[in-house]
Parts: C-alpha cells; sequence; structure tokens
C-alpha cells in the first residue's frame, strides 16, 4: 500500500501536520470523506496545498445504486468547467479515477480504508478560511474550541460542555455594539453570496441546491466567500428554468438515512419542494401545494434564507439547545420537520437589535409554499438575485430600527451608571420598566405556546422558558420556574432535553436553597431510558447537597461515563435501596454496577462473596418486578 497519490502529472499526499488530530482530516458530507492534501513536484518539492475529496465510485440511494464517478465526468465536472472564471467558485485542480495501490485509514467508510476499489478522488484548491458555520459559531462567537488531550491528540469541546466562567464570558459577549456588528457582517455575507449566485445561476444558468453553512467558504484573509460542493447542482436554460429530482418516496416515520434521503439537497436548509413523496404510511410535512422534486431559483433562494437564518440565531441555537450544538442534522429532524416551523423563519428568538427589515427578508426567502409561488408576478417571493440583493443593500444602508427607538439620554444612562446619581435612578427605572414588558411579553408567548404544545415544538419552549427566567423579577423567579416545571413533567417522564432545560434554568436561578427540592423532581420524573444523559446535565450543576437525586444521578454519571466511583455507586445503592421515590434511579444504579468486573471489586472491597452481591442486586430487580 501507498501513501501517495499519482497522477498523470501531479503527486499527492495527505498534509498529516493539519487538523485537529494531526491526520489532514477537514470534513465528511453524505458523498464525500473531504482532507488536506500536498501537491509534489517530481523533485520531491511541496508545490502548494490542495484538497483532496475522496468519492465512492458507487453509492444507493433510495434503493437505486447510481453510478457516482460516470455522474461526476459527465455532469458536475462539465458545471465546474463553465464556471472556472467565477473566482469564488472552488476550482478543480486534478481528477484521480484510479487510487492505485493508494489506501488511508478512515473510521468514517465502511472497512475503515479509503482503497481504490471503492473511491475517486477530486483534487480541488485549498481555501484557507472557515466554513460559514466555523466562522460564525468558533471564529466570531467563541461557542466551541479545541483542547488538546495529550499524545498529539486534540479534542472538540461545545458550549454545552463550557465551564461556567467560559459561559459568562460568552454571555458577556453578546451585546449590543458586538450583535450589530456581527449583523452588518452577515448582511455583507448575503449580498456576496447573491453576487455570487448572480453569475451562477442569472448568467450560467445552475442550481446550487446545496446551500448551507458547511458548503459556503470564509476566506481568513479578506473574508470573501467561496461556494463549494456542486455535487447536487443542475445544469438549466432560460427557457426551461426547472430541474426535477428523482427520490424515491420517503418514510417519514422513520429516521433519516445516507441512503434513504428525505430530500434532495440537506434536511434543514432543502426547499419544501425539495422533499420527497410520503411512502409507508407517512404524512408528508408539507402541505401539497406545489409539484414535489421541481426545483428551480426559489429552492436555492429557500435554502440560502435557511442558512442565513441559522447564522442569525446561532448564538441561541447553540447557549439554548445542546442537540443543536452537537448535531445540527438531528436537531433538525427532530424539532424544525413540519411547515409551521420549517417555513416563514424569523428572528424573533433571537436579539431585538437585529434589524426588522433584515426580518422580513428571512421570511421572505423562506416563505410558506403556495401556488403560484414560481411565479415571477407573485411579489410575495424572491424570483432572482438581484432583487434579494437590492433588499439586502437596502436594510444595510437603513439605521438600525433599535437606534432610532432608543433614547439617547437612556443609552448615556446606560453607558456612564454609577458617575451621576440621576442616570444611575433613570437606568433602574428604564431596566424595571423593561423589565416588566419583557416578562410581560414572555409570559404571553408561553400561555400562547402551551396552549397547543407537542413535542415538535421543544425548541421554542426551551427559548420561551429561559425568556420567561431571563425576564422575572426577583419576586417572580420561583413561581414562575415552578410553572415551566409543572407542564414539563404534567404526568409523564421527561426527556434529556427537557432534564437539560430545566437544569440549564437552575443554573440561572442560582437559589441553593431551592437547588435540592428541584434537583430531586428531575430525577423522579427521569425517563429510564435517558438516565445517562439526565444524570449527565444534573451533574453538572455543582456539587448539590442533600439531594437523594443528586446522589444518584452523580453515582450513575461516574460509573457510566467514566467508569470510576463503582465502590462509592455501591455505597449509594445500599443507602438508598429501600427508597420508592427514586426506585427508578435505584434500579438503573443497580444495572450499571451489575457485570463481572464490577461485582468482584465490590466483593473483594466489603470482604463478601460474588454470590451475595449477586442475590443483594436481584432482591432489588425482583422488587421492581423486572
Amino acid at each position: 500500500m501507498s501513501n501517495e497519490l499519482i497522477s498523470t502529472e501531479h503527486r499527492y499526499v495527505i498534509d498529516v501536520s493539519y487538523g485537529i488530530n494531526q491526520d489532514g482530516f477537514i470534513a465528511v458530507g453524505t458523498e464525500s470523506i473531504v482532507y488536506k492534501g500536498l501537491e509534489i513536484k517530481q523533485d520531491g518539492e511541496i508545490k502548494f496545498s490542495c484538497v483532496l475529496k475522496f468519492k465512492p465510485r458507487a453509492v444507493r440511494m433510495n434503493g437505486e445504486v447510481i453510478d457516482r464517478l460516470s455522474r461526476f465526468k459527465d455532469e458536475e465536472w462539465k458545471i465546474f468547467e463553465d464556471l472556472k472564471d467565477c473566482r469564488s467558485v472552488v476550482k478543480i485542480n486534478d481528477v484521480i479515477e484510479d487510487l492505485g495501490d493508494f489506501s488511508v485509514k478512515c473510521s468514517y467508510v465502511p472497512g475503515g480504508v479509503i482503497t481504490n476499489e471503492g473511491y475517486f478522488c477530486v483534487v480541488e484548491e485549498f481555501i484557507d478560511g472557515w466554513n460559514l458555520d466555523e466562522f460564525c459559531r468558533e471564529e466570531y462567537w467563541k461557542l466551541r474550541r479545541i483542547e488538546p488531550v495529550g499524545n498529539g491528540l486534540s479534542k472538540v469541546v461545545n458550549y454545552s460542555d463550557y465551564s461556567s466562567d467560559e459561559k459568562r464570558a460568552a454571555a458577556a459577549s453578546y451585546n449590543y455594539e458586538n450583535i450589530l456588528k456581527y449583523q452588518d457582517q452577515i448582511l455583507l455575507f448575503m449580498i456576496n453570496l447573491c453576487e455570487i449566485m448572480q453569475y451562477i445561476t442569472e448568467q450560467k444558468y445552475v442550481l446550487h441546491l446545496d446551500i448551507k453553512p458547511e458548503n459556503i467558504m470564509v476566506t481568513r484573509y479578506g473574508k470573501e466567500l467561496v461556494l463549494i460542493d456542486f455535487g447536487k447542482s443542475y445544469k438549466v436554460t432560460r427557457a426551461q428554468r426547472f430541474a426535477y429530482s428523482n427520490l424515491t418516496e420517503a418514510d417519514y416515520s422513520r429516521p433519516e438515512t445516507i441512503d434513504r434521503l428525505y430530500q434532495y439537497g440537506t434536511l434543514g436548509y432543502a426547499a419544501p419542494e425539495c422533499y420527497s413523496e410520503a411512502g409507508s404510511g407517512s404524512e408528508f410535512p408539507f402541505s401539497s401545494e406545489f409539484e414535489k422534486g421541481k426545483m428551480s431559483v426559489e429552492s436555492d433562494i429557500f435554502s440560502l434564507g435557511a442558512a442565513f437564518w441559522e447564522c442569525l440565531n446561532i448564538y441561541e441555537l447553540v447557549t439554548k439547545n445542546r442537540l443543536f450544538a452537537e448535531d445540527p442534522h438531528a436537531f433538525y429532524q427532530k424539532y424544525f420537520l413540519r411547515e409551521d416551523l420549517y417555513t416563514g423563519r424569523d428572528l424573533s428568538c433571537t436579539s431585538q437589535y437585529y434589524h426588522k427589515k433584515l426580518d422580513h427578508i428571512i421570511r421572505k426567502c423562506t416563505r410558506k409554499r403556495t401556488s403560484g409561488y414560481t411565479d415571477p408576478d407573485n411579489k410575495k417571493y424572491y424570483h432572482s438575485y438581484t432583487e434579494l440583493k437590492k433588499d439586502l443593500e437596502d436594510a444595510r444602508n437603513s439605521v438600525p430600527t433599535i437606534v432610532k427607538e432608543e433614547s439617547v439620554k437612556v443609552r448615556n444612562a446606560f453607558r456612564i451608571g454609577g458617575v451621576m446619581l440621576s442616570c444611575f435612578l433613570i437606568s433602574l427605572i428604564v431596566y424595571g420598566i423593561y423589565r416588566a414588558a419583557a416578562f410581560h411579553i414572555a409570559t404571553g408567548k408561553w400561555d400562547s405556546l402551551t396552549a397547543d404544545y407537542n413535542d415538535t415544538q421543544f425548541y421554542r419552549l426551551e427559548e420561551t422558558a429561559g425568556n420567561l427566567i431571563d425576564s422575572a423579577g426577583a419576586g417572580q423567579i420561583d413561581s414562575t420556574y415552578e410553572k415551566i416545571a409543572a407542564f414539563t413533567y404534567n404526568g409523564n417522564d421527561i426527556s434529556e432535553y427537557e432534564a437539560q432545560m430545566l437544569t440549564d434554568l437552575l443554573q440561572k436561578i442560582d437559589d441553593p436553597q431551592a437547588l435540592p427540592q428541584r434537583v430531586d423532581e428531575i430525577m423522579e420524573h427521569a425517563n429510564t431510558r435517558s438516565f445517562r444523559e439526565i444524570s449527565t446535565a444534573v451533574v453538572k450543576l455543582g456539587d448539590v447537597e442533600n439531594s437523594i437525586g443528586y446522589d444518584l444521578a452523580y453515582a450513575i454519571y461516574s460509573i457510566e461515563t467514566g467508569k470510576t466511583g463503582i465502590l462509592e455507586g455501591y455505597e449509594t445503592l445500599l443507602a438508598y435501596q429501600d427508597n420508592s421515590e427514586f426506585r427508578s434511579a435505584v434500579v438503573k444504579l443497580k444495572n450499571v454496577l451489575d457485570n463481572d468486573e464490577y461485582i468482584n471489586m465490590i466483593a473483594e472491597a466489603n470482604g463478601i462473596t460474588r454470590q451475595e452481591v449477586q442475590n443483594f442486586f436481584k432482591t432489588i430487580t425482583l422488587e421492581e418486578g423486572l
């Protein structure tokens, strides 16, 4: 086997100095595994960096085997050639159909190795920078970081695993000045992408059909955009501006998989018309006032709006929802795949400082599909990037709404509070009025949401609950939390996401006296299938004294995640073996201790036999009726 790729004119190797684990790995997509590469001259001197994109020769999609190599050569490569004059579209430098004896270990592929039998390689130019998601999440708001773990390896640390001090620092950066600067940067990016798409679609008649933050690169120097990944793109004409997907029916009652996709494009960003017909008795997530599979410039504009909706909401999405922070695809599938959430997206849950015109633009890009939505005379929708760009430039040239509405005296009072008593008093009065108004608005949103709530709306429930606690006065916090908790429990077991929401609220409240009882309530209502995740959420509150629920959560967490605290866990089990209120947690703790290694450890430490330990475990199981 070889570590070199050899084409007719060049040699390539993976750049093992790159990446968090110095293996050259960049990303994995639905149809490719991407590495940083180096092109090498024949004399051994490095010429320049590149990207090595390994694609499967054939893929199975919706039960059909597709010759990916032939499609690339016959369609995608021709599109790249047609767009090569655009400096904002990634360039293809080479295509290696035969990898020879090259191989590289990769845990993301079946068999764990990329070889010639299953893959070909596309060599692209290397863009020094970030994808748009990384820029917003990591570079601007610092909501994810890389942490060394030793032996030359590193790991990604998401905001949900930040320390309290790191979370406070992130919150402090999310202020008036930085938000308006960020808004201006996002507007510039949107205008820049419109200019790119004007050339691609309105001059070259190409639909991208997979616009999302991961496919938009931001250069490190100059912060210019470069569009990548045209694997889903279609060539259209002025006369026939529609492309048609050939996806078969999708079973929306089952999780989406790579070989059974719901849509053409990417879930969360693809327009409704890109989704497949519902099959196997499942329900199509959108109304049927459009032709399914009929894709157009309106489809790409929807994706553009959805992508930048995510960018504008990225701070709230990451800090308020652990699932989004760790897996955006799972987040969209769990919470957003229904028409009232997926379409007509707005900025109502994010900062009040964002411009109202920007909110209107995002809504229009992602508007619900109705009859005639592709008709150029239907002004409820965007039909060209020229039109969209004009509205974006108008929004950027407008003064932010918050500046118009704020009192200059009040703003100055906030900035120099404490310097003059009068300014301090004014700021207190304004703050009180603002907080009361915010609490009233949040209460209205809560009442409206909970009146007709279902699980798909959890993201909004989580946002609204946070807003309620943030805006509640000192005398309202306890009753507000109790209201949120009562609705969340409502006679049912709670999921790990609901537990995370409640523990996040408890961190905001910071009431040591009430904390033990509230932690106990969470563990009493915990779904037995989610004890590991719920225990993890509880433990992150810090040491909670006088709480049986916390003791059980800590024991479960230590054993399941760290394989430590075995003997301490056994002592906890002995202490609470007869507790009926936390019976499910007691049985869970017994289950995580019930393996040969731990039984031997417990027996030896306590001077008893294995059989005595096993008999004790059986009594707990028998009492539970399992």
